[in-house]
């Protein structure tokens, strides 16, 4: 006879612990529990949390040979395993005192918005999401758009998509190609260095896999729909590219938008990385750097939507 239903869950949980590289009865693998390694089967994320625990050592340099320390990565990759395995790796990204501190000044009402896992349809089956419940797409996002840093490659740049608050990707799920999402743009929540500081919704370009055989034309257009509705929802400003401008304005107005959009230029307090560093080849040119204290951007340009209300 076959071993009961609980036997069987344990064996599960036992053998995913092993292949990601942990021991079962000690650290993060002691807390394991069934239903977030299903979870993390199904999400497919055996080898980026292996690359969590046994990768390490390729995450203590940046792209540009600055040391990264060791010490932090450790506890970093150890926390989001943990939460993971856990299986409250989503609240831990908002909750822990770091990413707290990324989000401090916006209402009760505005977190709430800003950690919705929002999801908007769009004409011919497309659909913009903040991944989903759970958020255990953020692992593979990077991986959308052709060769790129990810759990395999520049590690320490997927940890502040990770860990911090503040950061999220706009994805884009296509029925033409159904494997997986296809179109993935950064999405961060930042604050400007004024007095007193300004909330804002920062988004960077929109990328395409390489392989996936989609007419990526109209995603742009459902991205901004996709922003515009959160920025409204928060009655927060949102910063685009400049060159924007029009198909900006032109979405607001077909939408129904409450604000005008206007270049500006801003410089942005970026709190301390949960993630150790931040990476972004839009907020600096370094592309990625350790960022544990407070630090402010250089000045920059940006087509900036402000809702009514904000």
């Amino acid at each position: 006879e076959g071993l009961p239903v609980d036997g069987l869950e344990s064996a599960v949980v036992d053998a995913f612990v092993r292949e990601i590289g942990l021991p079962r009865d000690a650290g993060p693998g002691a807390e394991a529990k069934f239903e977030p390694v299903l979870a993390a089967l199904e999400g497919e994320l055996l080898l980026p949390l292996r690359a969590l625990v046994e990768g390490q050592k390729a995450m203590h340099n940046t792209f540009n040979g600055w040391a990264v320390p060791p010490d932090k990565v450790a506890v970093v990759c150890g926390q989001i395993v943990h939460h993971v395995l856990k299986g409250d790796f989503s609240e831990w990204r908002y909750s822990n005192p770091v990413g707290a501190r990324q989000l401090e000044g916006l209402s009760q009402e505005q977190l709430q918005k800003w950690w919705e896992p929002t999801r908007v349809e769009h004409e011919g089956g497309i659909a913009t999401h903040e991944d989903a419940p759970g958020e255990l797409g953020l692992f593979w996002a990077t991986k959308i758009g052709g060769p790129s840093h990810g759990f395999d490659i520049e590690g320490q740049c997927l940890l502040p998509l990770l860990a911090n608050a503040r950061h999220k990707v706009v994805l884009v799920s296509d029925p033409d190609w159904p494997h997986h999402p296809c179109g993935r743009a950064h999405f961060r929540f930042l604050w400007t260095d004024a007095t007193p500081p300004v909330p804002m919704l920062w988004l960077e370009t929109v990328n395409s896999d390489f392989v996936a055989r989609v007419d990526s034309g109209p995603w742009r257009r459902m991205v901004l729909r996709h922003v515009v509705g959160k920025a409204e929802a928060m009655k927060v400003r949102l910063a685009v590219e400049t060159h924007l401008q029009g198909e900006l304005e032109s979405v607001v107005k077909e939408f129904g938008g409450t604000g005008a959009a206007a270049v500006a230029s801003n410089r942005f307090m970026l709190r301390p990385s949960n993630g150790v560093v931040e990476a972004s080849d839009y907020l600096s040119d370094k592309h990625d750097w350790v960022q544990l204290e407070e630090e402010v951007t250089q000045a920059m340009r940006r087509c900036i939507y402000t809702p009514a209300g904000a």
